[in-house]
C-alpha cells in the first residue's frame, strides 16, 4: 500500500495534528504505516508492548479474552482513534483489537512517542484529555448496563455502533457484525440477542438487509435506554481542547 503522508492526511481527528509542523514531519518519516486485513490482529492481548497505533481509516474492535476464552468487546474505535494506548509504562497489551473491515492504521513506537509528549504540549495535553474522557464513558457505560434488561442492551449496542461508525443513506450500519459481537457488545448471549433483534424487526425498529441492519425508528431505540441517561455518543475522538473544557465544565 502507498503510504499516506500526515500533511496530506485527510484524516482531521488524528492527534499527531496537536504536533508542531516540525515534529508532524518528523514523524511522518518516523511512522510505519501498514493494511490489516478485516478480521486481521492488530495488537493481540498479553503481546510486548513497542507503541501505540493511530487509526487512519478503518473500523476496529478491542476486546478482551475472560477465564473461559470467551470474548468481550471493551469499545469500538474507527478514524482518529488510538490503539494500545493502554499499554504506555506497562510491559504488556491487556487488550486484543481486530480490523472490522481492511483497515489503514499507523504505528508510533514508544521512544518516539515520549519524545512527542516532551516536545509537544498540545499534543500531551490532548492525550490526556482523550484518557479521561474514554475512562470517563467507561465508567458510566459499566454502571448503567449492569442495570438493564435484554432489550436496553440490545438497543444500547445498536446506538453505541451507530454513533461510533454512522449509518448510510439506507439507515444502515456502516458496519458489518456477528451475532457473537453484538452478544459481546451488550453483555449478553448469542441467544438472547438473536431473539432481540427479530423482535425489534417485527415491531419496526429494525430491517434485516442481508448482513445489514438498518435503524428504522432510532427514536424509539433511544426512549428504551433514557432514563439511564446514556450520553449522547460514545465516541472519543480527538476534540478540541475547548470542548474539553465544556466536557469538564457540565461534568
Amino acid at each position: 500500500m502507498n503510504n499516506v503522508h500526515c500533511k496530506l492526511c485527510s484524516n482531521s481527528d488524528c492527534f499527531v495534528k496537536w504536533c508542531s509542523r516540525k515534529w508532524v514531519q518528523q514523524i511522518d518519516q518516523c511512522k510505519c504505516q501498514s493494511l490489516y486485513k478485516k478480521n486481521q490482529n492488530i495488537i493481540i492481548e498479553g503481546s510486548v508492548v513497542f507503541g501505540v497505533f493511530f487509526i487512519q481509516k478503518g473500523k476496529v474492535k478491542v476486546y478482551s479474552t475472560g477465564i473461559n476464552g470467551r470474548e468481550q468487546i471493551v469499545r469500538f474505535a474507527s478514524d482518529g482513534h488510538i490503539l494500545g494506548h493502554r499499554g504506555i509504562g506497562s510491559d504488556y497489551y491487556p487488550i486484543s483489537a481486530a480490523a472490522m473491515e481492511d483497515s489503514s492504521i499507523c504505528f508510533i513506537e514508544n521512544n518516539t512517542l515520549n519524545e512527542m509528549f516532551f516536545a509537544n504540549p498540545k499534543f500531551s495535553i490532548e492525550m490526556m484529555m482523550y484518557y479521561s474522557r474514554e475512562l470517563r464513558k467507561l465508567e458510566n457505560r459499566v454502571k448503567y448496563i449492569a442495570q438493564m434488561n435484554i432489550r436496553e442492551k440490545t438497543a444500547e449496542a445498536l446506538l453505541l455502533l451507530m454513533e461510533i461508525f454512522g449509518i448510510n443513506k439506507e439507515n444502515e450500519l456502516n458496519v458489518t457484525f456477528s451475532r457473537d459481537e453484538i452478544a459481546s457488545t451488550a453483555g449478553s448471549t448469542r441467544q438472547q440477542v438473536t431473539q432481540q433483534l427479530s423482535e425489534f424487526e417485527k415491531e419496526g425498529l429494525i430491517e434485516k438487509h442481508g448482513k445489514k441492519i438498518a435503524l428504522t425508528n432510532i427514536g424509539i431505540l433511544r426512549q428504551l435506554i433514557s432514563k439511564f441517561n446514556v450520553p449522547e455518543t460514545h465516541t472519543t475522538r480527538a476534540l478540541p481542547l475547548t470542548y474539553d473544557k465544556k466536557l469538564i465544565a457540565t461534568g
